[in-house]
């Protein structure tokens, strides 16, 4: 088994997990791409109930199905989406409902809002036809404004031997691998598929192999932050028999999902940790990182600030995004604290026309310490304050 800094527990919880519900797949295939990311969320579903902290619960109406949150437990080391037939719900699917004469689905949507790095679940998927599972990332309740989802995995239960995966750049174009054919029964045992956004493109994996990747750049696509979804709905996709009643009451069971990240990014946008001080601040209509939002001040002692902590301990290479033009400062400044410590000093000249990384030196970091960045108005034009970002060594 290989096994990453930091990760004994979870090494651990495999090992429980596998015992609880049959033999594990090798834990090997299990991990990011690289050795350089770290963990920074998780949820093993080691528990016995949903941790209500974290999670939401899908609750649509979609497809053939109505979505429920009594059709998700946990407990034995999984997260379970209970599959019922019309009108009927909960773990075995004993309730009696009214679901609108629909079967039942459910799945859970997490609380947090993330961006880069790699994500990964392990999933058993149910046998019988009609249903379509999925590990997903999409901003919840964000309508069809310019915004991006990225489909780990979309696997319909009547050819569980094929996956899609998916990136959709809502209002500007879809990216799929189409469906494509497995070695294995998804339904039959464990499987790990995990996608992993970079800030110029999205990668897929099933088992620890690369399977697909797509170009995504920031400055083409809306790059906001997402919610993590993992769901199972009875849908006619992939040209579905329909829903086969002979084989409910079923389960798609999700063995953990986590959040791995090697670099630091900080945004103006929610839900990143920045604030401003002073007055005559406004949103930018310049171009912003992603596509979404800048802002900018041009009053005496107005200042956008940054905060952010590393995933690990090491040497980062520290960037600001300048977005330029008539009327900025010719050489405001951007600084890096530690606290009360200034640990560097940056003059960026935001007069030139268009947008690009400034860099802002090397810093040695440390996990768990909660670093500023900072711009200030000290001189004649307008300071813009978008994003930055530290990339480790």
């Amino acid at each position: 088994m290989r096994r990453r800094p930091g990760l004994a527990g979870i090494a651990a919880a495999l090992v429980l997990t596998a015992g609880a519900l049959g033999a594990a797949p090798d834990e090997a295939v299990a991990a990011p791409p690289t050795a350089s990311y770290e963990l920074i969320w998780a949820d093993e579903f080691n528990t016995t109930a949903v941790d209500a902290s974290e999670w939401n619960y899908r609750t649509d109406t979609k497809g053939w199905s109505q979505q429920r949150p009594e059709n998700v437990t946990v407990g034995g080391g999984a997260m379970t989406v209970h599959l019922c037939p019309r009108n009927k719900a909960g773990a075995g699917c004993t309730q009696q409902v009214d679901s609108k004469d629909l079967y039942t689905g459910g799945g859970l949507i997490s609380k947090r809002k993330t961006r880069y790095g790699y994500y990964e679940t392990r999933v058993r998927t149910n046998s019988g036809s009609g249903w379509h599972s999925a590990f997903w990332a999409a901003e919840a309740g964000s309508g069809t404004e310019p915004r991006t989802e990225i489909d780990g995995f979309e696997i319909d239960s009547h050819v569980p031997d094929k996956v899609r995966h998916n990136v959709i750049a809502w209002t500007q174009g879809t990216f799929t691998s189409n469906i494509y054919g497995l070695d294995f029964d998804s339904s039959a045992d464990w499987h790990t598929y995990g996608f992993e956004w970079l800030e110029d493109s999205v990668k897929f994996y099933v088992d620890g192999v690369l399977k697909w990747s797509q170009p995504y750049a920031p400055s083409a696509y809306t790059h906001n932050f997402l919610n993590t979804w993992l769901t199972a709905i009875a849908y006619d996709a992939s040209n579905s028999p329909g829903v086969d009643e002979s084989a409910l009451p079923g389960k798609v069971q999700f063995d953990y999902v986590r959040h791995y990240a090697r670099d630091v990014y900080a945004d103006n946008d929610a839900p990143s940790g920045y604030s401003e001080t002073g007055t005559g601040w406004s949103t930018s209509g310049l171009p912003a990182f992603g596509r979404l939002t800048g802002r900018f001040s041009c009053d005496t002692d107005s200042a956008g600030r940054w905060t952010f902590t590393p995933p690990a301990d090491g040497t980062y290479q520290g960037y600001f995004f300048r977005a330029g033009g008539e009327g900025g400062q010719a050489d405001a400044p951007v600084s890096v604290w530690d606290g009360g410590t200034a640990l560097s000093r940056t003059r960026v000249d935001l007069t030139a026309p268009g947008s690009s990384w400034a860099p802002l030196g090397a810093h040695t970091l440390k996990a768990g310490t909660t670093y500023i960045v900072r711009i200030d108005r000290d001189g004649p034009g307008c300071i813009r304050a978008d994003a930055v970002k530290f990339v480790r060594s």
